[in-house]
């Protein structure tokens, strides 16, 4: 079936989403964000893109003023320890806490950041020994949550035509890192009399977030999962990719085939300079890669370089100064729908939120045109 020619009524707003977007603790709320009149729904154009196919327009990643509705319920209480709650439930309410958070999850004291967020408190692993990580460490139990509570809170907010993205903030690395510091879990990727009882681990770890995944797809409309991982730091990787491969791909090609075969899909969060261990996506199966320190690695390059694989690339959007007149930044969206229309990408307007020194508030309108007109004659 052809699809409709681009028409600028698309851009006329019809009424309002909701959720608006999500926020950080802290932080004023969302403006509310416009539902336009669309070909099709911004989760549908982002599963074409995930089956090989040109999407309608470029979708838009991340938190907020997005085709994707981030989705972090309070019912982890990681999401609370790190000011990241984005569900349909009341505003929460953190004046009862101070600096230091300390999650149900494993019982780990979180430290508010100035960047947003929070960041575990290093010096007193929860495991000082992977060797013996049972004796020190259990597993949460599922069970005591309130699950009906979940389902009925988020019925709403989980309610558009968004893509619906469950996020986790501790992957297999992340976790290692928040329960034994960044040194001990690094060596017990690589010492070999340790390696055994790592695996005993991440097997264990893995399989509780599938637990999780699989508790919330049954209470809850979700399309997709992110889990963060950062894998790097800001001038390399912590570790090979022949040790990634070995002991860590195994387990999220796990969670990425849970996913699949549950009908979602995978992202993976990888902030540093993360290059050399591309591949590794590759091998897990993952569906999509975002990062937000786009300036460790040449973006731009990587996504062409592998432009062939079926996998979806976060690009962020190129500064586009307020200062710029109307045509200006026609035509520096032009050139970026050019650039990259050939790749399977979605596009992140983090570095153009207000208050961003880069911010125009009609470039993201311009990329959604000049897509549409470049993928428009697709079947």
């Amino acid at each position: 079936m052809a699809r409709p020619k681009f028409d600028a009524a698309e851009l006329e707003p019809t009424g309002e989403f909701y959720p608006p977007g999500a926020t950080f603790a802290g932080m004023p709320p969302a403006p509310p964000q416009p539902k336009l009149h669309l070909p099709i729904s911004p989760k549908d154009n982002i599963m074409l893109l995930a089956e090989g196919k040109k999407p309608y327009w470029f979708p838009v990643g991340g938190f907020m003023d997005a085709d994707v509705v981030g989705f972090r319920p309070r019912i982890n209480p990681d999401n609370i320890a790190n000011h990241q709650i984005f569900d349909g439930g009341p505003t929460f309410d953190y004046s009862g806490y101070g600096d230091i958070i300390k999650s149900s999850w494993f019982d780990l004291e979180w430290e508010t950041t100035d960047i947003g967020g929070a960041m575990f408190r290093p010096g007193a692993p929860k495991i000082p020994d992977i060797m013996h990580w049972e004796d020190y460490i259990s597993f949460p139990n599922l069970d005591e949550a309130d699950w009906e509570e979940c389902r009925v809170q988020n019925l709403e907010y989980l309610g558009s035509d968004k893509f619906n993205q469950l996020g986790i903030q501790c992957g297999l690395w992340e976790r290692m890192m928040a329960l034994m510091d960044a040194t001990e879990a690094a060596l017990a990727l690589i010492d070999d009399d340790m390696k055994p009882h790592t695996h005993r681990f991440l097997d264990a770890y893995c399989n509780f977030l599938i637990d999780y995944i699989r508790r919330i797809k049954e209470v809850c409309n979700i399309h997709g999962v992110v889990i963060h991982e950062d894998w790097a730091h800001q001038r390399g990787p912590f570790f090979s990719a022949a040790i990634a491969s070995e002991m860590l791909v195994p387990y999220v090609k796990r969670i990425t085939d849970f996913c699949h075969a549950n009908g979602m899909l995978y992202e993976i969060h990888m902030c540093g300079a993360v290059e050399k261990l591309i591949p590794c996506y590759f091998e897990a199966g993952v569906d999509m890669w975002s990062a937000i320190q786009p300036l460790l690695y040449d973006t731009d390059a990587i996504v062409k370089q592998y432009k062939d694989k079926q996998f979806i690339w976060s690009v962020t959007a190129p500064p586009v100064t307020p200062d710029l007149d109307g045509e200006q930044v026609r035509q520096a969206a032009k050139d970026f729908v050019q650039e990259f229309k050939d790749c399977k990408i979605m596009v992140s307007y983090f570095s153009m939120d207000e208050g961003f020194p880069g911010f125009h508030p009609d470039f993201q309108k311009y990329v959604y045109e000049f897509s549409r007109i470049a993928y428009q004659d697709e079947d």
